[in-house]
């Protein structure tokens, strides 16, 4: 009984070995990190009232988000997976996406929103797509294709061309409520 050793071709290897880069470099892309800080304009159309507040943004791919406010101090709204963890005025709060749609499909925008990924968060809300580009930045306008109880009638993100960063993005709800982030001092590491 004779024994063969099958010695693997060079192309197997070589192929094997760009394989293996390449899913070393889809895991370096997928552990990106934006952080900047942020400045949030709340707008309630019935009564006319604005509230301005600021604060820090650090998202990390896939679905970690932290929104920590230096004013009002204390206030949060955290992403973590499926949980979102929120401290407003006070109010504390942790929701279990899965068993919430409503806080789910808001969970689900913001992080499109801010990877920029437009198309899912469209389909998200059942809206339709317009963008727009100019010389430094592109702008995307999703809009709802028939009103809703809840969510978002409109949402207007803008990005700088030259990295897909988010520096505005508009949350126009069917309420009546629009909250407005400008961000700034944006990094991507």
């Amino acid at each position: 009984m004779h024994h063969f050793k099958i010695k693997p071709k060079r192309q197997d290897t070589m192929k094997n070995l760009l394989t293996v880069l390449f899913a070393i470099g889809v895991l370096i892309l997928s552990a990106q990190t934006i952080e900047s800080d942020f400045q949030q304009t709340r707008f309630i159309k019935a009564s006319g009232k604005s509230t301005e507040s600021n604060g820090k943004l650090k998202f990390q791919n896939p679905d970690k988000l932290n929104m920590t406010y230096t004013n009002p101090a204390k206030d949060y709204f955290i992403i973590d997976g499926k949980t979102v963890k929120i401290n407003l005025k006070g109010k504390k709060a942790t929701i279990d996406t899965d068993k919430n749609t409503v806080m789910r499909t808001q969970k689900n925008t913001l992080l499109n929103c801010i990877k920029g990924n437009w198309k899912e968060a469209a389909s998200d809300n059942n809206a339709d797509i317009n963008v727009t580009e100019k010389s430094k930045e592109k702008n995307v306008t999703i809009t709802a294709k028939k009103a809703n109880l809840k969510g978002y009638s409109k949402i207007t993100l803008t990005y700088r061309k030259t990295d897909n960063m988010l520096t505005e993005m508009i949350l126009e709800e069917f309420n009546g409520i629009v909250n407005t982030y400008k961000m700034s001092n944006i990094s991507k590491k």
